[in-house]
């Protein structure tokens, strides 16, 4: 197929290509961002420099639903839309370029791998949850700072607020549980590293799950990023528009549940499992400090109760083990009020550590 109509079909038309200064300003901004970033991949700044300056760049028409920048394989070409700023394209070139690094091709080229993305001959595994480790990790390189906002009535904590804000604070709850070396480990070299430590974690058939409600989010953000263009640039019948307004509310309402489905899945799934390895003491501590670490992360929304319900049931469990172990209570577990232990964990939210990259400096060295 004519590289120019596949690029056309995709939305893509060409208007003229990027200075080769402006290439190599983007190859050092690149560079320098991966390798000061993320030393436990010991990236070597002069291949990744060298590697990204002899990408193709263009300027070019694109669809005002997407991000603004995309990497087309089959011709190691980035693409910018046209009117982005310089500083713009440059945090946008590190998402881009991050995946040019992910392939793993075979003699003909054909994309096998990429990233947590695995390809077969019908079908893509693993794609939502990659785009979100790729994005998670630009986000980190940029220096994006963490912010809390709301998307479809879910008040979440990102590093990500422009691209993929849910799937990154998902994505991030995972790199918690598993460790984020191992997941920005497997996002840039595609290897198995995460995904093994991901069902250890949680369990086989929950990762599979979780990985599925991944690609379920990102197809529903689809549909409401198609509609929301339509609305937006299309002269609508009233009746048309309040229809294709109620089809992106339901969509919404969809993304919500599925988060918070993805979500609880997490937590039940590893701390389930975590608290089966209690063996001494002092693994109670271990424990508790981690569950209540991760409330720091969690998306809340006003009828969300399930973490509030599961830490108390687990709080109660950890004073039966220290029981059982002891012969006696758990001195630092007394009894207290549901709304009590409520209140103390929504607080927790808001003064806890922050679990951000920024403030866990040392994390590559866990």
């Amino acid at each position: 197929m004519d590289i120019n109509k596949e690029l056309e079909k995709s939305g893509i038309k060409i208007i003229c290509p990027i200075s080769t200064f402006n290439v190599n300003v983007i190859a050092t901004y690149v560079a320098r961002s991966l390798c000061t970033n993320f030393p436990h991949l010991k990236l070597n700044y002069n291949t990744v420099f060298s590697s990204v300056a002899k990408l193709n760049m263009f300027i070019a028409e694109m669809p005002m639903n997407e991000s603004g920048a995309s990497y087309f394989s089959k011709t190691s070409s980035l693409y910018f839309r046209r009117g982005l700023t310089f500083d713009n394209i440059k945090k946008l070139a590190v998402h881009e370029c991050i995946h040019h690094f992910q392939e793993i091709k075979d003699s003909k080229g054909v994309i096998h791998r990429l990233g947590l993305c695995s390809y077969t001959s019908y079908k893509a595994y693993g794609n939502s949850l990659n785009e979100a480790a790729v994005q998670l990790m630009a986000a980190y390189a940029n220096g994006e700072k963490i912010e809390e906002e709301t998307f479809y009535g879910i008040t979440l904590k990102t590093n990500s607020s422009s691209y993929y804000p849910v799937l990154c604070n998902l994505v991030k709850q995972l790199g918690y549980i598993t460790d984020y070396p191992t997941l920005f480990d497997s996002t840039f070299y595609a290897n198995d590293l995460f995904f093994n430590s991901f069902k250890d974690a949680v369990g086989e058939k929950e990762a599979f799950y979780i990985q599925q409600n991944f690609d379920k989010i990102l197809e529903l953000e689809n549909k409401i990023s198609s509609l929301n263009y339509k609305i937006q640039t299309e002269d609508l019948k009233f009746s048309t528009f309040s229809k294709l307004s109620n089809k992106v509310a339901k969509l919404k309402d969809k993304i919500r549940e599925t988060y918070f489905d993805t979500q609880n899945a997490i937590v039940k799934g590893y701390f389930d499992n975590k608290i089966e390895e209690i063996k001494l003491t002092k693994d109670i501590d271990v424990y508790r400090k981690k569950l209540y670490g991760i409330s720091a992360l969690l998306g809340t929304a006003d009828t969300y109760t399930f973490f509030n319900d599961y830490y108390i049931k687990k709080m109660a469990e950890l004073d039966d083990i220290y029981a059982r172990l002891t012969g006696d209570a758990l001195p630092v577990l007394v009894k207290r009020s549901k709304i009590s232990i409520f209140f103390d964990s929504i607080k927790g939210l808001f003064t806890a550590k922050e679990f951000d990259m920024e403030k866990v400096s040392n994390y590559y060295n866990s």
